[in-house]
């Protein structure tokens, strides 16, 4: 087998779960021997997989995947399951199979520095961070979320609310049947503008994808724009190359 049929089998078994997150390779004479290779052309194709965030290489230790099955990013607005409630986990979750997950919400105060430049909230600005990470059906982390909300937009609260505003706690937040939560919260967002490029992975989203610091990535940027040209929110995802991107639009309900 050549390098990029080994990389091509590999990944079709780390597809089929023949090969989970966290598992160890067999041996790279074992793998040479399985595909009728040479060592050499094995070690070049793990080299190659470690480079697109897959597996983790360790001289003496062997190889471990650090992905796991492609995962699927919805993006724009949509309904859950029951068209009730517009939601971007439920349709998530649903399309990523049954265990997937996200994780609890971490929630603090902070100030955009430069490295959030392409969020379009001025740099210097306090907002209000919320984090999380999602996991696919079998526990491997695949997205990394961090939403940044304008002091101003996270402090409001939907008419008849007592106690903390919605964007600052860390529970989850469900809007009435068919809202988005920027409408619900009266953001005067109108409209969410969507930007994918591919980044090294850094901080706490390598971190919380366990992947190497300055492994390439998609990130996705969504900004909620209101009518004045200012940024509501913005939320930044971070995910391996290998998940799939699929957009729907819906009329007059920008989430």
């Amino acid at each position: 087998m050549t390098q990029a049929e080994i990389i091509k089998a590999l990944t079709r078994e780390i597809d089929q779960g023949v090969y989970k997150y966290g598992d160890r390779l067999p041996a790279t004479r074992e793998l040479a021997e399985q595909y009728d290779t040479s060592q050499q052309t094995v070690a070049s194709a793990l080299t190659v997989m470690a480079s697109m965030g897959m597996v983790q290489v360790q001289r003496g230790w062997g190889s471990k995947v650090i992905t796991g099955r492609p995962s699927k990013i919805k993006l724009g607005t949509y309904l859950s399951a029951n068209r009730e409630v517009a939601t971007g986990t439920t349709a998530w979750a649903k399309e990523n199979g049954s265990g997937a997950k996200e994780g609890p919400t971490q929630v603090s105060q902070t100030v955009t520095a430069e490295a959030d430049a392409d969020t379009g909230i001025p740099v210097g600005t306090e907002v209000v961070e919320r984090t999380r990470t999602r996991f696919d059906a079998d526990q491997a982390p695949c997205q990394h979320k961090r939403t940044l909300v304008t002091v101003e937009a996270a402090t409001l609260t939907p008419d008849g609310w007592t106690g903390l505003p919605p964007m600052m706690s860390t529970g989850d937040i469900t809007p009435p049947a068919g809202m988005s939560i920027a409408k619900w919260l009266g953001m005067g967002v109108e409209r969410v503008i969507y930007d994918i490029c591919t980044a090294p992975a850094a901080g706490a989203a390598a971190a919380a994808l366990t992947l190497p610091e300055g492994t390439p990535c998609l990130r996705i940027v969504s900004r909620g724009i209101k009518s004045d040209g200012q940024v509501a929110y913005a939320t930044v995802t971070t995910a391996p190359l290998r998940s799939s991107i699929s957009l729907e639009i819906k009329d007059n309900d920008a989430e």
